[in-house]
């Protein structure tokens, strides 16, 4: 099935019917922002007066009713119920048509005469039953062949009406629907011409549950997306779209073979149906089972049922067991719908397409089931009974006190507890449309037993009183609910407790205290309490309750007390239509008794789709994969695991570890860091800040300190060692503006202060990376820390922290996004086993320098002082040359010399290769480094069968800024990026950022100038841009400090005027472009990326570039825009306007390339003027900003003469 044009369809649809029925709604004068209409009819006998027409009392009432709904819910909510109706009507007619159970009614007459049949037929006397009224009505229309649109809407209606399937499955049409049929569903591109040209859909998916499911699930999609991007809590309505997701039909078919499938064959061990079940998983006889005398008694739910997908996959394995057991097609039919068979779900469009395909299903394997006298027993949830009667009520006591008056006429009598338990659940019912099927309802077995013979006996009689009828879909829920089932098959709503709102969220805390902290949680618990005992339950869900603390209760509850027959851990991409490793999931059956068998799981995360899971699944079914394929795993061994944590694939060796070895909570004080309630209020990078403000020690804390900001680790990519410490936090005054904010905030005591630590990234989609914490920084609530006050322990935990061994056993216990302190303290730590401590220290120490060297080789650094390459000298390259004799004799035992050639520091070629020789040697002691420690370690834990201690060269967290690439596991360098980030540094000279003649920053404080960069290096070898105003233009245009011609001068002095020729086409060879190209084109956007988006140096642009210049952020002041004006673009203006006058001149003896030269200057003249007009608004504005507002905020006060930011 292409399920891409399925959702091209199902939503283009949905826009169009919207789009009408809004249409219809404004015609018949409703407001579609306010849902006040603009006239209301005016009754009168006979009929009534409306917009100046005389119009039936029949539209009068529908009208009304419309008015009424309008009023009483939402126009929104009315024009989506009209919308899906008619979607929902005109599917099924197309399903009922291809599966040849009715006339082709909407299919046109032919492609030459695009009318419906239905219209066709009437035209020729053929005419569907209906109300005198709406025939004379016809009647008259049918004499226009111009009034094809009111023909068929009447005759549409009167279809629905009329046919048995359409009307019980999805009502009779309500009253006011009938007046939103939209007026275009027979234009070119409307509705039903949409519908007859679906060929994507074929014959054999016509006849398939899953179409309609697909169709369900896309129909809805855009609602689904509105209520994803909504912040904070779900409304009532939004929960069904918000949590609707289609369950791939070989899961459902695993899920409904081993609860329905397994629990016949375990009553019938000899029976032909185990042969046909594909996705059964074999286990071992097992005394516990559920033992069936009457198939009828094999009751099953699915109690969030959707479209029906697995309904119907329940009604196929039913059907298979009822003919073994010698049933007739039609008995085995009519006892599924009537005995076997529920579903209940809380969005009534849904309960409308699961009974629809469950008589689609019925009705393929006998026709006579198309009459509808036999209706599936899907159920959705009732209004709140005030909102069916009409009724105000005063309070609970007066509300009770009414139901019960009415309950009495259903129960035949007044038995007052009786009464009074059907009150209360009636009365928890009016909030059914957000707690769904988690109700629970205190009735007693004698009451349950009375309601459930009165609802047989009246739905034997033929005449019921509107009384009765109001009350009696109230006992269903309440009958189905508190019913129990052999078997329960369900994909629950996926929603987190954060997405609670307050009724559904207090209910859950109060019922459901172990399971509260998500939805498809709540649900398991729901499952179990609703199945008999030895039933079973399938369900797929999120697999989190697997893992995480905060359903440690709920695994505990279930390891003691229930069985874990069989578990599919499918983990991400189990859903092809939703990416990422966000959504990860895990399908598996659950009995409901206890026992000390083990249970077979299969490991199927790594897989890249559905398709692919589901092969690899029936793979290990044949022939039990290894490490696919996990039997016989007791329940047991999750209890020794930390919070019980459900590792299914540890070893033995790794639990007897987790029950001898000491835990990291033992050794190491781990905690949360800051939360701020507002991250991008209280962070800046730190370089965007004005540095005198930042605390650049220590021992100055917020509580001693009157600087503004401070540094902090705030998560960051995957890195190891040392690094991703670019932040600082506004903790000025004690941090006044965090705890007067007004936000949820968490602060560190003074105690965790000026400490080394250990942290890691809070938020992780692949490898966890350990790192130092260094005294001076704080730490963020996506930074994590681990203190350990012992410094032997310290280096040799965090040696262990970035094994492959400890990653393992981290993965088994959280395999998730999320690394909190809760996560962690469970690891079993053994570092007292290593046994030469001090050369592993000493390894630890040696991988932090080099990591930390690398990370402030880099300009965003802290401790940046300056390029590497201008650091590159004699001694680098003896270092390298003893490096190559160490290895040598290493390798070989054999000690040679090498005599060195005169180092050639005016070269940067030569410069650039000793550099890369350097940090090759550095990458290969860190790589060695960290397989010694895994090698250790393995050894220590005893994982030698399970680990290795290679780590591959892409896991080495250095050289991480794109200077280089690992290809085929060796280490390709990027020239480019090394000379990209050499000419970054030579901007920041010329800025007076940085000098040649001086260590680190310079100028860094914001109004910093000249004057301050001489006081700070006197007498420099390279001068500092006098304004801060660097042009990046073509290299003819009239500028001394052009950024080209800067950069060839400080070339020259950097590497020496006798290599500069040779030093710049090495550059542009790197390049692959000139520099001038480079400087125009691509600098900034590089300097941009180096910076996350928080660019030191501003970029004021022209549309495209006709004029560009930047300016250095610190150094701007309010008359920078204006200095930008008249020092640089309008002298820019003059010399074009030269240049032109120039050329115009000589107009009669111009070349064709020099008139396309010409009109290129004309268009650059009238770009910059048109520049000019707008950088001059903004220049008398005299814009002031104070850096600590941080980029964003201060980018966007000079609007649109800066280049944008994304």
């Amino acid at each position: 099935m292409d399920t891409n044009k399925l959702k091209r369809f199902a939503t283009e649809a949905r826009t169009i019917l919207m789009q009408g029925v809004k249409h219809r709604l404004q015609a018949l004068g409703f407001d579609l922002k306010t849902g006040q209409p603009s006239e209301i009819p005016q009754q009168m006998e006979g009929g009534a007066v409306f917009m100046g027409d005389i119009v039936s009392t029949d539209f009068y009432n529908r009208w009304m009713s419309l008015h009424n709904n309008v009023q009483s819910r939402s126009l929104k909510e009315i024009a989506e119920e009209a919308a899906y109706t008619w979607f929902n009507r005109f599917m099924a007619i197309r399903i009922m048509a291809k599966q040849k159970f009715i006339a082709p009614v909407l299919e046109y007459e032919s492609e030459d005469v695009r009318i419906p049949v239905i219209v066709s037929e009437a035209r020729q006397g053929r005419i569907p039953q209906m109300k005198e009224n709406l025939r004379s009505r016809l009647m008259e229309l049918l004499d226009d062949d111009s009034k094809t649109n009111e023909q068929f809407a009447l005759l549409i209606v009167a279809y629905c009406h009329e046919n048995p399937i359409i009307n019980n499955c999805f009502g009779a049409i309500t009253d006011y629907t009938e007046l939103l049929l939209p007026q275009n569903i027979l234009s070119d591109g409307g509705f039903v011409d949409m519908i007859n040209h679906t060929e994507f859909i074929t014959e054999e998916h016509y006849a398939s549950a899953e179409l309609i499911g697909w169709l369900y699930q896309f129909y809805i999609s855009d609602r689904k997306d509105e209520a994803f991007a909504k912040k904070g809590k779900y409304d009532a309505d939004e929960i069904a779209p918000a949590t609707q997701i289609f369950t791939p039909n070989w899961i459902v078919k695993y899920m409904v073979e081993n609860t329905l499938g397994r629990i016949y064959i375990d009553n019938n061990p000899y029976c032909d149906l185990k042969d046909e079940l594909q996705y059964l998983v074999d286990m071992k006889p097992n005394t516990e089972i559920l033992k069936v005398s009457d198939i009828a008694d094999m009751k099953v739910a699915d109690l969030a049922c959707g479209s029906g997908h697995i309904l119907n996959e329940c009604f196929d394995m039913l059907y298979k067991i009822y003919i073994e057991e010698g049933y007739s097609r039609r008995s085995a039919i009519q006892e599924i719908l009537s005995k076997n068979l529920v579903g209940i779900d809380i969005d009534t469009r849904a309960k409308q397409l699961a009974t629809f395909a469950l008589l689609m299903k019925a009705c393929q394997k006998d026709q006579s089931f198309l009459d509808g006298n036999i209706m599936p027993r899907v159920y959705n949830m009732p209004r709140p009974y005030y909102e069916v009667v009409k009724e105000d009520y005063k309070d609970k006591t007066d509300e009770k006190a009414f139901i019960c008056s009415k309950l009495v006429h259903f129960i035949m009598g007044e038995d007052k507890e009786m009464l009074d338990e059907l009150a209360e659940a009636i009365m928890l019912i009016d909030h059914s449309n957000t707690l769904g099927s988690i109700m629970k309802f205190e009735i007693s077995s004698r009451t349950r037993n009375i309601i459930k013979i009165r609802l047989e006996e009246y739905e034997q009689q033929d005449f019921v009183s509107e009384e009765i009828q109001q009350i009696l879909p109230y006992i269903r829920i309440i009958l189905v609910l508190t019913d129990m089932y052999a078997a329960i098959c369900m994909n629950p709503p996926y929603m987190g407790s954060g997405r609670f709102d307050s009724t559904l969220s207090k209910y859950v805390k109060d019922n459901y205290p172990h399971s509260k902290a998500d939805l498809f949680s709540v649900f398991m618990d729901v499952a179990i309490d609703r199945l008999l005992p030895n039933g079973k339950y399938g369900m797929i869900n999120m697999h989190s309750w697997m893992f995480l603390s905060s359903f440690e209760e709920l695994r505990r509850e279930l390891l003691n007390n229930y069985h874990i027959d069989s578990l599919l851990h499918l983990g991400p991409r189990t859903f092809d239509e939703l990416s990422g490793e966000v959504v990860q999931n895990t399908a598996f059956v659950i009995s409901k008794y206890k026992s000390n068998e083990g249970g077979i799981y299969f490991r199927l995360i790594n897989e890249k789709n559905c398709t692919d899971k589901k092969n690899m699944f029936l793979q290990a079914l044949h022939d039990n994969s290894s490490k696919i394929y996990f039997s016989n795993v007791s329940q047991l061994n999750f209890k020794i695991i930390p919070e019980c944590t459900i590792g299914y694939w540890i070893s033995q060796k790794m639990i007897k570890h987790f029950a001898e070895d000491v835990s990291l909570e033992k050794i190491a004080d781990l905690r949360s860091g800051i939360s701020t309630g507002d991250n991008n209020r209280f962070y800046r990078l730190w370089s965007e800040c004005n540095y005198k403000k930042i605390s650049d020690s220590y021992n100055k804390t917020p509580f001693n300190s009157t600087y503004k900001w401070f540094k902090i680790i705030r998560g960051g990519s995957f890195r190891r060692w040392y690094g991703c410490c670019d932040n600082v936090i506004n903790l000025e005054n004690s941090c006044y503006e965090i705890k007067n904010s007004g936000l949820n905030h968490r602060l560190r005591t003074s105690a965790y202060y000026n400490k080394l630590g250990i942290t890691w990234n809070r938020i992780s989609s692949g490898l966890l990376g350990f790192r130092i914490k260094c005294k001076e920084f704080n730490f963020g609530e996506n930074s994590p820390c681990m203190f350990i006050d012992d410094e032997l322990d310290f280096y040799l935990l965090l040696g262990l922290l970035n094994t492959s061994c400890l990653g393992s056993i981290l993965a088994s216990l959280n395999p998730t996004l999320s690394n909190q302190v809760a996560d962690l303290i469970k690891l079993p730590i053994d570092i007292k086993s290593i046994k030469d401590k001090s050369s592993f220290k000493k390894k630890v120490e040696e991988n932090i320098f080099i990591s930390k060297s690398d990370w402030d080789s880099h300009e965003t650094s802290w401790d940046f002082e300056t390029n590497p390459l201008l650091d590159v000298d004699e001694s680098t390259y003896i270092d390298n040359i003893n490096y190559e004799i160490e290895q040598h004799e290493k390798e070989t035992g054999e000690h040679i010399c090498i005599d060195p050639a005169a180092p050639q520091l005016g070269s940067l070629q030569w410069r650039m290769e000793q550099y890369k020789k350097k940090w090759e040697h550095l990458f290969k002691q860190l790589h060695e480094n960290e397989e010694e420690f895994n090698r250790q370690f393995i050894n220590i834990y005893g994982l030698q069968d399970e680990l290795t201690p290679d780590v591959p060269l892409s896991e080495i967290t250095i050289l991480q800024q794109g200077e280089i690439n690992i290809t085929d596991n060796r280490l390709i360098w990027d020239d480019g990026i090394l000379i990209k980030q050499l000419i970054s540094y030579a901007v920041g000279c010329m800025m007076g950022r940085y000098s040649i003649d001086r260590k680190g920053l310079v100028l860094a404080n914001q109004g910093d100038g000249p004057k301050e960069f001489e006081e700070l290096v006197p007498n420099s070898r390279f001068k500092v841009d006098d304004d801060g105003i660097i042009p990046l233009m073509s290299s003819d245009a009239d500028f001394a400090d052009n950024a080209t011609k800067r950069f060839k001068h400080w070339l020259a002095i950097a590497f020496g005027e006798d290599t500069l020729v040779e030093n710049l086409n090495f550059i542009e060879g790197v390049l692959e472009k000139s520099l001038t190209d480079y400087f125009v084109k691509d600098f900034w956007k590089d300097h941009k990326k180096m910076y996350q988006n928080r660019p030191i140096y501003w970029l004021f642009s022209s549309k495209k570039g006709a004029f560009q210049c930047i300016t250095y952020m610190h150094r701007m002041n309010p008359y920078t825009a204006e200095c930008i004006r008249t020092k640089y673009l309008l002298p820019h203006i003059e010399w074009l306007l030269q240049k032109q006058n120039e050329m115009k001149s000589n107009g009669a003896n111009l070349s064709t390339s020099e008139r396309r030269q010409l009109d290129s200057i004309n268009k650059q003249i009238e770009e910059c003027r048109e520049y000019h007009d707008r950088l001059h608004v903004i220049a008398d504005h005299q814009i002031a900003f104070d850096l600590d507002d941080g980029v964003v905020v201060n980018y966007a006060k000079f609007g649109d003469v800066l280049q944008k930011l994304k």
